[in-house]
């Protein structure tokens, strides 16, 4: 089986990143090379069928049933919260900054000052 080498190099990476498909492909040769790499997937889907009358009656037989709740429960946020600040408290001096941040700016600022207002 023969090898085939292909450089990629600092002037051509724009095109493979463009044929892999982490950038959209700009001419012809990289949308051909990236149907040759993602060919069409077709699935079968003629014997899929819904139910809709067990989902809605509540009858529908499922393997895992994941309960959603309206509101975290604080027990649940507290871990969370200490993993954001590594373990440790917020210091005052932050809390009292961000305070002022929020309370400085006007409902509609987005924070960034506009052209010609600096």
């Amino acid at each position: 089986m023969a090898q085939s080498k292909i450089n990629i190099t600092p002037d051509n990476m724009a095109e493979w990143l463009a044929s892999t498909g982490f950038l959209f492909p700009r001419n012809e040769m990289e949308i051909s090379r990236f149907d040759k790499l993602y060919p069409d997937e077709q699935e079968d889907v003629s014997d899929f069928q819904v139910d809709f009358k067990s989902i809605f009656n509540k009858t529908l037989k499922t393997d895992h049933v994941i309960p959603l709740k309206k509101e975290a429960e604080e027990k649940d946020i507290i871990p969370l919260k200490m993993v954001a600040r590594k373990g440790s408290s917020v210091p005052q001096y932050i809390l009292d900054k961000m305070k002022k941040n929020q309370d400085g700016r006007a409902k509609d600022d987005t924070g960034t000052p506009e052209k010609g207002t600096e």
